[in-house]
């Protein structure tokens, strides 16, 4: 994908920063010979927690910790999962449902933090919720990053999945949810959503996975986010959750899952917008 001028001269005036910040560390080591996407890659990697796997881990320490023996979901995702209240969970017997969405996460920070807040908790069965945040598109035409977006969503559902299955869990995918029409085409190529949904579908199908589409209670007849649903055209509402839980659950006890009522674990992280 091309990056446009403007684009260009604020990415390499920001990696001009950031070489002179290395520069000055004790014992940097010169930076010389090496590619704007090699350095850009690198510096971005010593900076720390990138997937902010710290966000949850004083609540996975206290879960570890109370001995519950009901058997966890964990919900993984970014702020559409993060936003899910409690109440507005499915209602399921012997289970305690653990959130830890993550508001702006794409699908590389979930698989970083996958270990932690997920395999971490032992559940019973993962959902997993990705896509919204990668197929947003930062500079140049999202129909152009089109399959570099496929690419990495596959990579890193397939290794999430994978991971999960290693650890005997059950796995339920979630398709993509829809947008406002308002919010289509201009950082988010709508014809990649659909894309990205088909092979979710099929790979869930494939792998013999539980699969949730939350599209046909939350879209118009043109796929688009059905007003009233979202203030922002993008994140539901409580009525989207309310339509969304039904759907959830329907897939969750056909995972394997127990009917009736949840028990909701502790997330306690600071807020996120």
């Amino acid at each position: 994908m091309a990056i446009p001028t403007g684009a260009t001269a604020i990415l390499a005036a920001a990696l001009a920063a950031m070489s002179v910040s290395v520069s000055a560390q004790e014992g940097a080591k010169p930076t010389e010979g090496m590619s704007m996407h090699d350095f850009a890659a690198k510096w971005m990697m010593q900076q720390g927690d990138l997937a902010d796997i710290g966000f949850y881990r004083d609540a996975n320490a206290r879960l570890a910790a109370n001995g519950d023996g009901r058997a966890r979901i964990v919900l993984m995702g970014d702020s559409i999962t993060f936003h899910w209240q409690d109440a507005e969970l499915p209602t399921l017997d012997r289970t305690v449902i653990v959130n830890r969405g993550i508001a702006g996460q794409n699908s590389s920070q979930m698989l970083l933090r996958f270990e932690d807040d997920v395999v971490a908790l032992r559940p019973r069965t993962v959902v997993i919720l990705a896509g919204t945040n990668d197929v947003r598109v930062y500079a140049g035409d999202p129909k152009d990053a089109a399959p570099a977006i496929l690419a990495r969503l596959r990579r890193n559902v397939t290794a999430m999945t994978d991971i999960a299955a290693a650890y005997h869990m059950n796995v339920v995918l979630s398709a993509i949810p829809p947008i406002a029409r308002n919010r289509q085409g201009s950082v988010r190529d709508p014809a990649t959503i659909r894309a990205a949904n088909d092979w979710l579908r099929e790979f869930a199908k494939g792998r013999g996975l539980g699969f949730v589409d939350y599209g046909p209670v939350l879209a118009d007849a043109g796929g688009a986010l059905i007003d009233g649903l979202s203030a922002d055209g993008l994140h539901p509402n409580a009525e989207a959750y309310r339509l969304m839980r039904p759907l959830l659950a329907k897939a969750l006890i056909e995972a394997g899952a127990p009917r009736r009522e949840p028990a909701c674990a502790e997330r306690q992280p600071p807020a996120r917008p």
